[in-house]
């Protein structure tokens, strides 16, 4: 189901890409689950006469000249981003379980080179595993809350199994995300009231109170439709149903909407039924999990992808915090900026924008901020 719900968006974004060239498709095909790749080309320098290192290096090369090849048929719409190498080299990264066949075809040594041409099998849901969480990342770590309104047998329980399984599934899947509990026990608020009004909008207010940048928010509801003694036990069965709907919190734009319904058995309702939103619960959060990383990196969602720059500054007041916040927002080329942390005098942000590392030291040296390292993501510095 997740794939081919993704298979429908991916091809909306394909409509609107500009295509590879036409003798890169000729050679990608899918068959099923499978993106055949029918020549990946690797090679690599014969050092000292080390043939099979050679031949090894040749064949690590082959590995992710296919995967970039499958990677450019299945996300074509991605590829105008300007951190499209950013997502390439994580995907490459991973390349274990991504490529489940490998078929030479054609080895030769030429000039102290080695060279081999094979055909390659990748996985498409392999690839699809990897590739959220790395556009994700490229797109500046958004921070995910998830708020649902539990109810098993028409009562709200003490700890929603859907709302910690959804939680779950966008960990391991490499979000950010913001704990309802923690949330309310700074906000000092009725979460659980809040949940049970049901209302979008008051969803997205305590989104955005916590900083998060996408919400998940729904109804999950698990009632007996029979109940039957075995063995002298009572055995009550449970239909069990999870709604998920994910938007962004400033405006509200749907990235995705999943419903799944699961019938399990338990000694009680209660036992049936936090089976059953367990298992419902999994399958709608890993169905939504991908759709909002490729709603955001297409446009789709009114966002402009960009670089994500980490900055970590010390020795900062929470009024210089939030003024620096503001003076980078105003940047021309800045489309997103988010607070991690503030603690200690000590603030994370990611600036989301089209500047370089560098070009936000800058910046932030003719803030007067002092700089004191820099790499191609992260820039640490402190107030003067």
């Amino acid at each position: 189901m997740k794939s081919k719900l993704l298979l429908v968006f991916l091809a909306a974004l394909i409509a609107f890409a500009v295509l590879p060239p036409q003798e890169v498709w000729a050679r990608v095909r899918r068959e099923g689950n499978i993106w055949i790749v029918d020549d990946a080309e690797g090679f690599a320098p014969i050092k000292d006469g080390g043939r099979n290192a050679a031949r090894e290096e040749a064949r690590r090369s082959a590995y992710r000249d296919a995967l970039e090849k499958a990677l450019g048929a299945v996300v074509s719409g991605v590829t105008e981003m300007q951190n499209y190498e950013v997502v390439r080299d994580k995907v490459f990264s991973q390349t274990q379980g991504i490529v489940t066949k490998f078929d030479i075809i054609r080895e030769k040594e030429d000039d102290g080179m080695f060279y081999i041409t094979a055909i390659c099998h990748v996985s498409e849901s392999a690839l699809d595993g990897v590739l959220g969480p790395a556009v994700l990342d490229a797109l500046g770590n958004p921070r995910v809350m998830v708020l649902i309104d539990e109810r098993i047998a028409e009562r709200a329980p003490f700890l929603s199994t859907s709302e910690s399984e959804v939680m779950r599934v966008f960990e391991k899947a490499g979000y950010l995300l913001v704990d309802p509990t923690q949330a309310t026990r700074l906000k000092d608020m009725d979460l659980n009231a809040v949940r049970a009004r049901n209302d979008p909008e008051a969803f997205r207010q305590v989104a955005r109170d916590f900083q998060a940048d996408v919400l998940i928010y729904g109804r999950a509801n698990g009632s007996s439709f029979t109940s039957q003694v075995m063995h002298g036990q009572r055995i009550y069965g449970v239909r069990s149903t999870v709604q998920l709907r994910a938007v962004l919190a400033n405006t509200a734009y749907q990235l995705g909407s999943e419903t799944f319904e699961e019938s399990s058995r338990g000694v009680s309702v209660e036992d049936g039924a936090i089976k059953g939103l367990k298992i419902a619960a999994e399958k709608a959060g890993s169905s939504i999990v991908n759709k909002i990383a490729y709603a955001l990196v297409s446009g789709s969602a009114g966002g402009i992808p960009g670089r994500a720059v980490k900055i970590k500054i010390a020795n900062i007041s929470f009024r210089d915090a939030r003024d620096l916040r503001e003076n980078l927002q105003d940047l021309s080329g800045v489309t997103g900026v988010y607070q991690r942390l503030f603690r200690e005098r000590t603030l994370e942000l990611d600036v989301v924008s089209d500047k370089t590392a560098e070009d936000i030291a800058v910046i932030l040296s003719d803030l007067g901020y002092e700089i004191d390292d820099l790499s191609s993501s992260l820039v640490e510095g402190s107030l003067q």
